[in-house]
């Protein structure tokens, strides 16, 4: 656990964990509490640590560096539906990259992997 919480469980992994920690700071100001969960293995997942934090904040928002089709947040999605689905006050939202290849140049990588500025709104979705 990178950052305890209460809102919401923010699990992240890689150099997105950077995105989500700068995210923090503007939601903590905004008055959200979110907690935030290195992954750190992608398999396997750490089901103690993410249980234990989906029972606590009730609300799940994966960011993932991956593709959205197939990538670690649909496997994170499926094991937290499967495993602790009663815990949920509402559906596990993921932001993750968009379904094309990466582009090598910076600015065009910024427009497909997620931003610290799309981490807010997706709170906010989800605490509603």
């Amino acid at each position: 656990m990178v950052r305890p919480g209460e809102h919401v469980t923010i699990l992240t992994y890689s150099r997105l964990r950077y995105h989500v920690m700068q995210a923090a700071k503007t939601l903590v100001n905004k008055g959200y509490d979110p907690e935030v969960i290195d992954i750190r293995s992608l398999k396997p997942f750490d089901p103690y640590t993410i249980g234990n934090s989906v029972k606590r904040t009730h609300r799940v928002l994966i960011v993932d560096e991956c593709m959205r089709t197939g990538g670690i947040g649909a496997s994170l999605t499926a094991a937290i539906n499967e495993n602790f689905h009663d815990f949920l006050d509402s559906p596990v939202l993921c932001l993750s990259s968009q379904d094309v290849p990466t582009p090598c140049a910076g600015t065009l990588e910024d427009w497909t992997v997620v931003q610290p500025a799309q981490i807010m709104p997706a709170v906010k979705q989800l605490c509603q």
